[in-house]
């Protein structure tokens, strides 16, 4: 009979829409380990910033997988044609094109004119799914790029566009943790000499051979293990049903407060699983295809099967809950007490 109960209570899906979980966020980590230099290749938009006086608004950010390598541009719109143009002119034409182009699902990124450009240069873009952008190395990058600009503008925060060189300079030419070595020497084999470099070491020679390909491994191995820390396993079978997380935003204008609505939207079911953590989900009331998720933003979805709930069952949890004087609270448990 309590196996009956916590059944009945755990298929409430007011309670599944609306209530927090406590576990662990779902979804180990799954590193892309990129074998050469713009193999995999981030983008992504960063902005608004304030207006400069060359009328930049954006910053638009691309990132080598492999060598860490950056390319930043300060563009005035974060707009397609914008995004399309820069990647014709900053990585095709100075890197050649990379067999992968990851970014998010902003609009600028899946329009017809991106995706169009992206498949002309021979590239496969992949999107990142809904409410999970860490799949994209330029997250990371960008944190980096916005506190960089903060250290060198001051108040003069109209003027960031002007500093840009010098911090992709510095980003290209300092250490990274994930190789041990610089951007600069993982593309070029090299490091880029500043003026002090050529007075005090003019003949330094470049590392020989350096095993990188290990260090890589090394790095990811570390990431992944202290990223699972705080991570659980999860795994759904094509048919399962499931929950989202909803990520509502309020609205003034139509009285909708974020704090008051489900966490949860569903059911849906599973119809493709794409990979350890990524699923393709349908709508189970209409059919259609919902678009593919993280396991960090889907729940099971549990049903009551009022048939396994006998009338013998129905009596005794009134029995327990009348001899304890039970004061009924919690809508799941009111509902059993109406159970015809």
């Amino acid at each position: 009979m309590a196996g009956d109960v916590k059944r009945y209570v755990t298929s409430c899906s007011v309670c599944q829409l609306t209530k927090p979980s406590q576990q662990k966020q779902a979804g180990l980590m799954v590193p892309i380990v990129p074998q050469k230099p713009w193999e995999y290749t981030g983008v992504d938009f960063v902005g608004p910033l304030p207006r400069t006086q060359s009328g930049n608004s954006y910053l638009l950010v691309f990132v080598d997988y492999f060598s860490k390598w950056i390319e930043v541009c300060a563009v005035r719109e974060a707009t397609a044609q914008v995004a399309a143009s820069k990647f014709l002119s900053e990585i095709f034409a100075r890197h050649g094109s990379p067999t992968y182009l990851i970014s998010d699902r902003g609009s600028p990124f899946v329009s017809e004119l991106f995706e169009h450009t992206v498949s002309a240069l021979g590239s496969t873009h992949r999107l990142t799914t809904a409410y999970h952008p860490q799949t994209n190395a330029t997250e990371r990058v960008n944190r980096t790029l916005k506190t960089a600009i903060r250290a060198y503008v001051s108040d003069k925060h109209t003027a960031w566009d002007r500093f840009l060189p010098q911090i992709c300079f510095a980003l290209r030419t300092a250490p990274h943790d994930s190789t041990g070595l610089s951007p600069s020497m993982m593309l070029y084999g090299r490091e880029l000499d500043t003026p002090l470099d050529l007075i005090t070491q003019p003949s330094c020679d470049g590392v020989d051979d350096p095993d990188v390909q290990a260090a890589l491994d090394l790095s990811h191995k570390r990431q992944k293990h202290y990223y699972d820390l705080r991570r659980r396993h999860s795994a759904f079978g094509i048919g399962d049903l499931v929950r989202v997380k909803s990520h509502p935003r309020s609205d003034a204008l139509a009285n909708f407060t974020a704090k008051l609505a489900p966490l949860f939207k569903g059911p849906y079911r599973v119809s493709q699983k794409l990979s350890d953590v990524n699923y393709r989900l349908i709508d189970v009331e209409t059919g259609a295809d919902a678009g593919v998720f993280h396991v960090v933003n889907m729940q099971p979805f549990h049903t009551w099967d009022s048939a396994s709930f006998t009338k013998q069952n129905q009596k005794r949890i009134l029995m327990i809950l009348d001899d304890s004087n039970f004061v009924v609270t919690h809508s799941c448990i009111g509902r059993i007490l109406f159970v015809p």
